[in-house]
């Protein structure tokens, strides 16, 4: 991942996404840099937007000394910075994506916050002080964010 320009991993997040929905059977299509989304995707007749965000790697979760690190997406701002607000209705659902694992996980509105945090691997065990264990990318199927979003 060394030496890739934000705007190549964007792309490249972008992409795997489209791939990703394409080989699920899904009718999918990258939208032009005009559109406040990145992928759309065929239901049914109906149009479902997804705005797709990157990461590279696991870093360490702010203000939480303690806890492992995990993948972080701040999904409420866009452009370099987060110099913008996206509009409530600019698009239906995220696709969160890191690109190390090429994992991704899908987001309905209902679980779009200020910040999302996945853990790194499915299988780590619960904290020891008995607190949450963390989101995971298997608990994020696309299938799971689209019944919510054509409901």
């Amino acid at each position: 991942m060394k030496g890739i320009t934000d705007l190549a991993a964007g792309t490249a997040a972008e992409h795997l996404v489209a791939a990703d929905l394409l080989l699920k059977g899904y009718n999918a299509f990258l939208a032009d840099q005009c559109c406040a989304y990145d992928v759309a995707v065929d239901i049914q007749g109906r149009l479902v937007r997804l705005q797709v965000k990157s990461t590279r790697t696991p870093r360490p979760i702010p203000n939480n000394p303690n806890a492992r690190p995990a993948y972080m997406w701040y999904v409420r701002r866009a452009g370099k910075g987060g110099a913008r607000v996206y509009q409530a209705d600019a698009f239906d659902m995220l696709a969160l994506v890191a690109l190390d694992t090429r994992q991704i996980a899908y987001l309905p509105p209902s679980m779009q916050v200020q910040t999302v945090h996945i853990r790194t691997h499915e299988d780590d065990a619960p904290p020891a002080h008995g607190g949450k264990s963390g989101k995971t990318f298997s608990q994020f199927t696309f299938d799971k964010a689209v019944a919510e979003v054509i409901a």
